[in-house]
């Protein structure tokens, strides 16, 4: 969705997302469950020369590859875990404790076990390594489905409380192939204003100049989070941009942006009788000698 204003949306029209601590980071707690009555097996990669478990309790049933000789397909599922997990959610989240990737065929499930200290969803990604059919993924509380074509992904994620000691399932056909990563993660806190910012604000005065400067500081950001302005007139005595991205454009307000314009605006109040176009007017620095430097 894209928001747009006369002006950038104000600090009190922001989100504020839970801040989570951070704590040292501790190893996903699922397991991988055999399921007899389905023909499938699990693999997981190696690292070091011990093959990995899927973490607490570990890989139970199925063929394992041995770590002498790992299976490079279970082994690339499980460096690319992470990359998958964040691919998955908002690029701002933060992951908690080390995602797992592993293969199967056919129907299958992890469970899971406590939640990590600080996460706040638990995110999977299925990518289908074969062509087949109507395919979901997830807990009972919550799954996403497609139908599987080699290279497609399904993605989805769920709270906390909704998937503690719960299994997450993989529904398929007996010989699609996939490779599922899951992960934890969690909102990282709000930043607070930039040094730059603090500056503008210190002496209690925000000029047209330093107005301007805080702006094009939060293009900056939000074109580095992949998500550009594009061309912005600045003529008008606020300026009025578009966010496609609104996490981004809470981030990056909230550091470069946010508490300049809010006071540049408390400098130049709308008038009692304002019928919306205020702030759309063009600005006369002339008519601002106070504020126009």
């Amino acid at each position: 969705m894209t928001s747009t204003g006369d002006d950038e949306p104000t600090t009190s029209e922001r989100d504020h997302p839970t801040s989570a601590r951070d704590q040292a980071l501790r190893a996903l707690l699922v397991r991988t469950v055999e399921q007899p009555s389905r023909r499938r097996r699990w693999r997981a990669g190696a690292i070091g020369g011990a093959v990995l478990s899927a973490l607490a309790g570990g890989l139970v049933g199925g063929a394992v590859t041995a770590a002498a000789a790992p299976d490079p397909e279970a082994a690339a599922a499980q460096a690319g875990a992470r990359a998958a997990v964040l691919g998955a959610t908002q690029p701002s989240m933060h992951v908690v404790g080390e995602p797992r990737g592993v293969i199967g065929t056919g129907d299958g499930a992890l469970r899971v076990g406590s939640v990590p200290t600080g996460a706040e969803l638990l995110v999977w990604s299925l990518r289908c390594r074969s062509d087949g059919g109507s395919t979901s993924v997830g807990p009972a509380s919550s799954r996403t489905s497609a139908t599987c074509t080699t290279g497609r992904t399904i993605n989805g994620s769920v709270r906390v409380a909704d998937v503690e000691g719960a299994d997450l399932t993989v529904r398929t056909d007996g010989g699609t192939a996939w490779t599922l990563s899951v992960g934890w993660v969690r909102t990282p806190p709000m930043p607070g204003p930039s040094a730059a910012q603090q500056y503008e604000l210190a002496d209690g005065v925000v000029t047209r100049s330093e107005y301007l400067a805080a702006f094009h500081r939060f293009q900056g950001c939000m074109t580095a989070r992949g998500d550009s302005l594009g061309v912005v007139p600045e003529s008008s005595l606020f300026v009025a941009y578009g966010v496609d991205d609104q996490d981004a454009g809470d981030r990056c307000g909230r550091a470069e942006f946010d508490e300049v314009s809010a006071a540049w605006q408390a400098e130049h109040p709308a008038p009692a009788d304002d019928d919306g176009t205020w702030g759309a007017q063009p600005y006369d620095p002339a008519a601002d000698p106070r504020y126009a430097g």
